[in-house]
């Protein structure tokens, strides 16, 4: 008699349905995780816009920060960020490429706040008197983000 060497049919289609199954989960996983890591280097891009907000806060005081800290920021697009833009109040807006998330949730919104570790803390506008007692402090946990919240960092999260 000869012995046959090999796998059956049967026992190829299940090492494939198996692999299959796999891949189904694994994909979107991984996919999030490129995302996720994409938003935080958008986040690490925003230190220079922080720093100008900061810088102007000090020097100036309560002013629309968007025109003050014109010559002292600026943006050039990245693969995963499209543009990081100074609001008037000092909060940053950083508008992520399709390659993160789709048009019209795509935005992260860091605004300045003197609770940054609250649940949900409060927003102070820098260009308005009230915001003559901003500590410093900035958190990413704003109503004005977009994101979708599977792709928001630990401490962007909120119970929205």
């Amino acid at each position: 008699m000869h012995k046959r060497n090999g796998f059956t049919l049967i026992e190829v289609m299940v090492v494939v349905a198996i692999i299959g199954i796999l891949v189904a989960v694994a994909v979107p996983q991984y996919q999030d995780y490129i995302a996720r890591s994409r938003i935080v280097e958008g986040m690490n891009l925003s230190s220079s816009a922080k720093l100008a907000v900061t810088e102007v806060f000090a020097s100036r005081g309560t002013i629309a920060m968007d025109e003050a800290t014109k010559g002292a920021f600026s943006f050039v697009p990245t693969r995963s960020v499209k543009l990081i833009e100074i609001l008037p109040s000092g909060a940053i807006a950083i508008d992520f490429q399709q390659s993160v998330s789709v048009d019209g949730q795509n935005t992260l919104v860091l605004f300045p706040t003197n609770d940054p570790d609250a649940t949900m803390p409060s927003e102070v506008d820098l260009s308005k008197p009230t915001g003559m007692n901003w500590a410093g402090g900035w958190s990413c946990r704003s109503k004005d983000s977009t994101l979708p919240q599977q792709l928001l960092p630990a401490e962007c999260r909120s119970s929205k």
